[in-house]
């Protein structure tokens, strides 16, 4: 347990290290760009007088290093910044954010569920008919699905699934009804989810089966797997008892850093069904120049696969000794 706590520490004091580096390096690469946002802002309106009084009052017309004080001691009271968008002009990003935030994990989680009943199955299958029919065709389906990008499949899908064949609606996340506090799309919005989340599901799902399939071989090959059948095991039995129960760490090691950049692989998904996530709302700031957005958003995402990370070597240390050390 001691080696445990102390791995933890270590962990989270690497955390908070690397935290506040990526805070930094965002904050003085967002103020690097040529491009002056309030002179965006205003537009033709952009006069001396009213240039200077934004600029105050966004603290823009301060020393850089003054600027970066303030938005630390802004993110410690947990304050990300007010906007500088014209649509949304000294509104709290937090406020700009917190809708479209769970849009995006919702999305996210959707695609890993579905991927890991699909692709584990077909790897396990794949793997206990290695070289058949079956094994070639499985895997074969799934490599294609792994391979072909994401801004190749939503395309296609979309003039398929919505011009042709009229089937399914392929702009939007829609508002037509929510289950269970929001968590389950009913109605309209079952409709309007089924394609930009097949399509996430579908590279997830290849790269599980795939990564799961090698598992599943290596450990077949182990020799307690052939002492377990020299015993007189049924075959169930060796299968989900001995060989899928050792396949769960390595599989933790794959799924951990899944998670961590689900929200990031987001962004194309959402773009081209203009899903109200955070992808469209951060280019847009990008386009604006919107220092305050750009800073949050990429600190959220980054933050976020740290921790993501952070959990997922915690976890590898619990079950695995040998990690800690």
């Amino acid at each position: 347990m001691a080696n445990l706590a102390a791995f933890v520490v270590r962990r989270l004091l690497a955390m908070i290290v690397l935290s506040f580096i990526i805070v930094t390096v965002v904050f003085f690469l967002a103020h690097a760009t040529p491009y002056d946002p309030i002179r965006i802002l205003l537009g033709q309106r952009a006069t001396g007088y009213n240039v200077r009084l934004l600029r105050h009052k966004y603290g823009l017309d301060l020393p850089l290093y003054q600027q970066y004080f303030n938005y630390l001691g802004g993110l410690l009271h947990g304050n990300l910044g007010y906007s500088e968008e014209q649509a949304s002009l000294g509104d709290p990003v937090w406020s700009l954010l917190q809708t479209r935030v769970p849009v995006t994990l919702k999305l996210g989680f959707y695609a890993l569920v579905l991927s890991l009943l699909i692709g584990l199955p077909i790897g396990l299958i794949s793997a206990l008919k290695q070289n058949t029919l079956i094994d070639h065709i499985g895997q074969g389906t799934m490599i294609i699905l792994y391979v072909v990008p994401a801004f190749v499949l939503c395309p296609i899908s979309q003039l398929f699934f919505g011009d042709v064949l009229h089937w399914l609606p392929v702009y939007g996340w829609g508002d037509g009804g929510w289950a269970l506090g929001g968590l389950i799309p009913i109605g309209q919005s079952f409709k309007e989810a089924i394609l930009p989340v097949s399509i996430y599901t579908a590279g997830l799902a290849g790269f599980f089966s795939k990564s799961f399939r090698s598992f599943m071989l290596e450990v077949l090959r182990q020799d307690y797997v052939r002492t377990a059948r020299a015993k007189g095991l049924k075959n169930r039995v060796v299968i989900y008892t001995h060989a899928v129960k050792n396949t769960l760490l390595p599989l933790a090691s794959i799924v951990g850093p899944t998670i961590a950049f689900l929200i990031v692989g987001a962004f194309i998904i959402e773009f081209f069904f203009g899903i109200p996530g955070i992808a469209g709302f951060t280019v847009q700031s990008v386009i604006n120049s919107d220092f305050a957005v750009i800073e949050a958003t990429t600190l959220m995402l980054a933050i976020f696969v740290i921790v993501i990370n952070m959990l997922t070597d915690i976890f590898y240390a619990m079950v695995d000794p040998r990690v800690r050390l």
